[in-house]
Order: C-alpha cells, then sequence, then structure tokens
C-alpha cells in the first residue's frame, strides 16, 4: 500500500536536477581497534550487509506515476539489494584526510537512482591514522537530516563490546520495542478548515510585517540578502570540506559573551565568509543572511520518517568589522526568530514553512532560482549529537561530519555536528561557485580566535561600535 508524500517532501523530489541531487549525508570517521584481525574490513562489510530484513525508513521506495511528483508515494521493498546500497571503498596510500574528502565530494554530487530506496552507504578504508569511514546519504525526501541522524546514532553502541546488528537492520524494531514496551508513534491532529486559514493568516500577516523592516535591520526574513557570488546556478561538481573544533572552547566563548552555543558557530561563519568574501573584493554592502533550520521534531519521532524542519533567517553580520559586535548583531537577529516561533502554534509553524518554502519550490522548479533575488545567503545548521562515545561492531567513532545539500542560487551550506567534546563542521559547495572552499575551515579558526581575543565591551558600547563599524565599511 503506497503512503502519500506530504507537500514538504515531495517538493525535495520535485527539486532535484542533475545539477541539484536532493540528498543529505554524513562521514563517520573510525578508529579500526588495537587487537582487530588482518580481516577485519572485511568483517566489517560483511556484517553491515548481513540483514534479513530492513527497518523502515531504509526499506521505502518510491512510487509515482504522474509528472511533478503529484502522486508521489513509498512502498515497502521486499526485496532490497544489499550489494547495491553497500559499496566498498579504498584510498591509496598515505591515505590523507585531503583524499577522503576528495572521495566524498564525488560520492555526494553523484544522484541516487529512484528505482531502488534512496540511500546508499561506502566503506571507506585505508584512511591514515589506522582508520576507516563510513560515509552514508539519504534522500531528504525520505527523512531529515535532524531524524537521519538520530537513527544512526541511536543504533551505535556504547561500549566496543556491544554486539548489535546494522543500523537498518529491521531487528532494531524490536530492540526499540523491548526498551520502550512499544515503538512510539506521535501523531499530531490535523488541523480543520477554519483552523489551517487562522493560521494562514497569521502566517501572511507576520511575513508582511517582516518584509518591510528595514535591509540593513538586524531582523531578517526571506527576501533580505544581498546578492553575492555565492548565490549564482550551481554545477554538478562538489567540494566537501570539513574538521572539528572543541566543544568545550566554543562554550567558554559563548560564556564570555553570555550567549548561546549557537549564536557563536554563527558567528564564526560570518567572519570566516565575511574574510572569504573580502578575498575575493565582492563582500556586498548588506550583511549575509543564513538560513538556519529548526527541528520541530520530537525526540520519540525520528523513525516517522520525512521531513519536521522549519527555519529561521539571522543575519551573520557580515558587513561588521568587529567580532563581538558582530556576535551581538547575531544574538539580536537569533533572539527575534525564536521568539516569533515561540508565539506560534504547530499549525502557524507549519504554515510559515510552508510559505517560505513554496517561493524556493518554485524557483528551482522554473529554473529561476539563481538569476532572480534570493531569499538567503547560505543556510547554516546546528544538530546536536551525543555526548558519549559511540562504537560500531567495535569500532570506535571519532568524529561525524555532516554533508548536506545545496540548490541554485544557494552554492554553500554549512552543517555543525556535535559529537562528545567536539563540533564538527561539514561545509558542502558547489566547485565553480565557491572557489576553494577548504579555505573556510582556516577562517572559522580565526573568527574563533577573533572572539576569544577581543575584550568584551558593555552592551551599549559595543552597539555603537558596530553602528560605527557598519557606517565606515558603507564610506
Amino acid at each position: 500500500m503506497k503512503k502519500k508524500l506530504a507537500l514538504l517532501d515531495s517538493g525535495w523530489l520535485t527539486m532535484e536536477t542533475p545539477e541539484t541531487p536532493m540528498h543529505v549525508g554524513g562521514l563517520m570517521l573510525y578508529k579500526v581497534p588495537e587487537d582487530a584481525p588482518e580481516t577485519f574490513m572485511q568483517d566489517m562489510l560483511n556484517w553491515l550487509m548481513d540483514v534479513k530484513e530492513v527497518a523502515r525508513p531504509f526499506n521505502k521506495k518510491l512510487k509515482t506515476n504522474l509528472p511533478m511528483n503529484l502522486d508521489a508515494g513509498w512502498v515497502t521493498d521486499r526485496d532490497i539489494d544489499m550489494d547495491y546500497h553497500i559499496r566498498h571503498a579504498a584510498l591509496p596510500r598515505p591515505g590523507r584526510i585531503r583524499e577522503l574528502l576528495a572521495l566524498v565530494s564525488r560520492l555526494h554530487a553523484q544522484r541516487m537512482d529512484r528505482q531502488h530506496p534512496l540511500w546508499e552507504c561506502y566503506l571507506i578504508e585505508g584512511i591514515e591514522g589506522n582508520r576507516f569511514g563510513l560515509y552514508i546519504k539519504i534522500h531528504h525526501s525520505l527523512v531529515d537530516g535532524v531524524a537521519a541522524m538520530r537513527i544512526l546514532q541511536s543504533r551505535l553502541g556504547m561500549s566496543a563490546s556491544d554486539k548489535f546488528p546494522p543500523p537498518w537492520s529491521a531487528e532494531w524494531e524490536e530492540i526499540e520495542r523491548e526498551k520502550s514496551g512499544k515503538i512510539k508513534s506521535v501523531k499530531l491532529p490535523r488541523p480543520g478548515l477554519v483552523e489551517s486559514m487562522k493560521a494562514l493568516s497569521n502566517v501572511a500577516v507576520n511575513l508582511a510585517k517582516l518584509a518591510a523592516t528595514p535591509k540593513d535591520s538586524n531582523i531578517k526574513s526571506i527576501y533580505k540578502a544581498p546578492p553575492t557570488v555565492l548565490n549564482k546556478r550551481v554545477q554538478p561538481a562538489r567540494r566537501f570540506a570539513a574538521q572539528s573544533w572543541s566543544l568545550s572552547r566554543l562554550k567558554a566563548v559563548a560564556k564570555k559573551y553570555d550567549a548561546t552555543l549557537n549564536d557563536v558557530v554563527l558567528a564564526m561563519c560570518g567572519g570566516a565568509l565575511r574574510e572569504y568574501l573580502l578575498g575575493y573584493a565582492t563582500l556586498p554592502e548588506h550583511s549575509l543572511v543564513a538560513n538556519v533550520p529548526v527541528s520541530i521534531r520530537s525526540a520519540d519521532q525520528a523513525d516517522e520518517g520525512g521531513n519536521a524542519i522549519s527555519a529561521v533567517q539571522v543575519t551573520l553580520g557580515t558587513r561588521i568589522r568587529s567580532a563581538p559586535s558582530r556576535l551581538r548583531a547575531i544574538q539580536e537577529s537569533m533572539n527575534s526568530a525564536k521568539e516569533r516561533l515561540a508565539d506560534m502554534s504547530r499549525f502557524e509553524i507549519d504554515a510559515h514553512t510552508i510559505m517560505t518554502n513554496l517561493p524556493l519550490l518554485a524557483g528551482q522548479v522554473s529554473g529561476l532560482d539563481g538569476r532572480v533575488p534570493v531569499m538567503f545567503n547560505v543556510v547554516v545548521s546546528n544538530v546536536p549529537g551525543p555526548r558519549e562515545t559511540r562504537y560500531l561492531n567495535g569500532a570506535e567513532l571519532l568524529a561525524n561530519y555532516p554533508a548536506s545539500l545545496i540548490w541554485h542560487g544557494y552554492a554553500m551550506n554549512i552543517t555543525v555536528q556535535s559529537y562528545r567534546d567536539s563540533l564538527d563542521f561539514g561545509v558542502i559547495a558547489c566547485r565553480e561557485s565557491a572557489p576553494k572552499v577548504q579555505r573556510i575551515l582556516d577562517l572559522l579558526e580565526n573568527a574563533l580566535v577573533e572572539l576569544e581575543e577581543a575584550v568584551v565591551k558593555p552592551k551599549a558600547v559595543a552597539e555603537e561600535a558596530a553602528a560605527a563599524d557598519i557606517k565606515q565599511a558603507a564610506a
């Protein structure tokens, strides 16, 4: 029996083109156990493939007969070819991280075959330091990035001695049933016509108010972003850059400025993008705007599939020279966005998500995105992960680098995943529109050092300095 896709889920399928594959992914870096036998990698490959029955959402295959995916739905594939979904690769010696990221760049650029369930896993051996990688990608229409991370991480062991089935094994449904007494499934009530119309009306009023704010205000909405070199048509080739930062280090900066961890991440991105664009003499007059995804999925809904995300628009303060003043502008912008979401009902959040994504969908389908004014400049996403060490069939997980998606007109995506005492940054970009994207990693470090070394000023003084910075930059 076919389960029809929700509007937002089918949108990801409709937006997909050869240049814009709509899958999310991640590179998980593991340590080979010290006492591992010579056959460890072959044994790992066999274990990943040894699945009698596949769990949801990994067993869902797309079925559609009409154009534009108007009747698209999921059916259960009961004859999954694991040889197709689990693939083996090896790096040439010495197996540097540079070659690993180049391989993931190529793999992430390739669209998936819709005749199969829309996910793939690559076991990558030969990484220097006695390590191996697991690169997994899954279509955004099947599950959003937050849910994908929760599923994969919740099915890792808490110790090297834990022996569990592979993450896509249907045995996990029984394991989770025993843990909770039953598989939780939270079904939200559907709004009636009156409630739907009221939600749409409220959201429309709020968006109209936001649209009236000055372009140089820190309070942002869609279509408040300046044009940049990052907002052109994209080509199929991708570049993936990844690096880890100490979570304790970022928390110390957050405490210093009475900010949140996410504020600091956004400030790092703002500082890095400012210097990146200055390097090409293309920094726009107005500050860049980040589209920041926000999960509205409860912890017990991870296996439900589909998408449960909204997004807010936040300034990145790229026209502000002072790192502390830039952070203050980001705080003001983010706090305002949080307050707007907090005042919305779940139905209003759904309406807000649809109304702010429909222009993006229309732009991608019509071919106008990358040729008309953009809704935002870059996506910056922060996904929480486990604080405890995790293991895959005895191998210790060292880092988890997310690899998200980009579209026409939006050539860069920065996604952050926390794990243990680290924040793992994954930057995916169009190879042509965002050249030498690996420079972003050095610039992120520079932006963090600026915040660490700056002297904290009283709020009033910081606001005055920010205003002076903007005025001088515009002169």
